[in-house]
């Protein structure tokens, strides 16, 4: 279910909102208050195939046992051998939707495994993802770790533990959440805020609708022709660009809205990524959440930079591939987190005061080039699609040999939403990206009254088209 559904908007979001509000008269978030939220996301979840609900119930569960089992052993070889264990649990689950398919071509043995997940999970000859699975596969890891490592205790209700985990707003598709974040805020809950949350979740309904999807009518100019010359393939790839920074985007702040709704405050998952001087500024700007979970439950893990300089780059460059891989088993996605795990590694080697020297413009541009260049990869389906855009992006198939601009003059009004889109990532951003977490933000009523009529113009651009998923939906 889509957040930009009629179902979602007018039904089940209302109906949510209205029980929640029954559930919790009196302020306080009993235990049915948080049973409206668990049964509210398991029936978002089971909405499409409700055998992903027992997918992520059996993977929840067993992260809630293994946490439970670690802070009751004594010593920590015990500990480490449950952590093993949870560890196991949900990386075998999210091992096998995300990578059988592809193994299976190499590795024949694994074939019967792959035909046996086929009835309940397959779709034309494939393995269908459970949406939002590598999302809260990694919030149970960091549960079970954060246990390991002293910084929280598994809670005595085990509801608590999935009102945590099984929140519909971030279910599918981040912020990636961990215990600790929510865990006062379960027991001190602040009661909902529906026209605070709603005027979030209408901002990022109008930026999905009005600026993501229409750059997402130009990504084809440059992903879809075999030879693209170079205005083709700038169109298409700047195009994939801003679809991808507007649709994730816009994703964060609705999720954050809709947390708010329900009384709770998200971290915040996306600050001002494409204003970053450096490949490391961008990733603490950007996915801010996966970042800093591949920071403290990887690298760190991996030693961090505690072993030396070659060690250092080493365990850059494997925590940034092993990201990319998180994204799908595609030869792209690997290549996309070598190539940012690289630059990570040469940032390091130069030193941030020597980076620092150069001007600020440079920087700027530089780490905005080498992020279009990643996302080239990361768009593509193979790695012959990836080289002929970016081939093309030189000028190698011409310049404007196959461009046609009256397919422009075709998409006026995508191409004018575009534009404004633009306008608000140069002068706009800034208003919504501040020092404050965007969680606690209040606005005034002039700004909520102009974000719910511009919401109620999106909504009819939403219905006259196909629905366009969110793109973090994939993974």
């Amino acid at each position: 279910m889509l957040f930009t559904d009629p179902l979602f908007l007018f039904y089940f979001l209302p109906a949510v909102l209205l029980l929640l509000r029954i559930a919790s008269i009196g302020g306080r978030l009993r235990a049915t208050a948080k049973a409206v939220i668990i049964a509210s996301t398991l029936v978002f979840y089971a909405y499409l195939n409700w055998f992903w609900t027992l997918v992520f119930l059996v993977i929840v569960g067993g992260a809630f046992g293994y946490g439970w089992l670690i802070a009751r052993t004594a010593d920590r070889r015990g500990q480490r051998a449950w952590l093993a264990a949870a560890l196991g649990h949900c990386l075998l689950f999210l091992a096998a939707f995300k990578y059988l398919d592809w193994a299976a071509g190499f590795l024949p043995a694994l074939e019967g495994a792959r035909r046996w997940m086929m009835p309940w999970f397959g779709s034309n000859g494939h393995i269908v993802l459970p949406p939002g699975i590598s999302f809260y596969v990694f919030e149970a890891i960091s549960y079970c770790f954060d246990i390991y490592r002293r910084k929280i205790s598994p809670p005595r209700n085990p509801l608590d533990f999935l009102c945590f985990i099984a929140m519909f707003p971030r279910f599918i598709a981040g912020p990636i959440v961990r215990y600790r974040d929510l865990e006062n805020q379960l027991r001190n809950w602040p009661g909902m805020q529906a026209a605070r949350g709603l005027t979030l979740f209408a901002t990022g309904f109008c930026m999905k609708c009005l600026f993501a999807d229409q750059f997402a009518v130009f990504v084809p100019y440059g992903f879809t022709v075999s030879r693209p010359d170079l205005v083709q393939a700038w169109i298409g790839v700047l195009a994939y660009t801003f679809q991808l920074y507007f649709d994730f985007w816009s994703y964060s702040i609705m999720a954050t809205g809709l947390g708010v709704c329900l009384g709770f405050e998200f971290p915040d998952n996306f600050r001002a990524p494409y204003r970053a001087q450096s490949l490391s500024q961008f990733w603490r700007q950007w996915h801010i959440t996966l970042s800093f979970w591949l920071r403290d439950y990887l690298y760190v893990g991996l030693g961090g930079n505690r072993h030396g300089a070659l060690r250092t780059y080493g365990n850059l460059l494997l925590t940034m591939t092993l990201g990319g891989l998180w994204h799908g088993a595609n030869i792209t996605f690997l290549l996309w987190g070598l190539y940012h795990g690289a630059v990570l590694a040469v940032e390091r080697m130069i030193g941030e005061d020597r980076l620092t020297r150069v001007p600020g413009v440079i920087r700027h541009g530089t780490t905005f080039g080498l992020v279009v260049i990643g996302w080239v990869l990361f768009r593509s389906a193979n790695l012959r699609q990836a080289l002929t855009v970016l081939a093309g992006m030189i000028g190698t198939h011409g310049f404007v040999r196959e461009f046609n601009p009256l397919l422009m003059q075709k998409q006026r009004f995508a191409a004018a939403l575009t534009l404004v889109g633009l306008a608000f990532f140069i002068w706009g951003e800034r208003w919504l990206v501040t020092e404050s977490p965007l969680a606690s933000r209040d606005f005034p009523l002039a700004i909520k009254m102009m974000v719910f009529v511009l919401f109620a113009v999106a909504i009819p651009v939403a219905l006259s088209s196909a629905a366009i998923p969110f793109l973090y939906f994939q993974f």
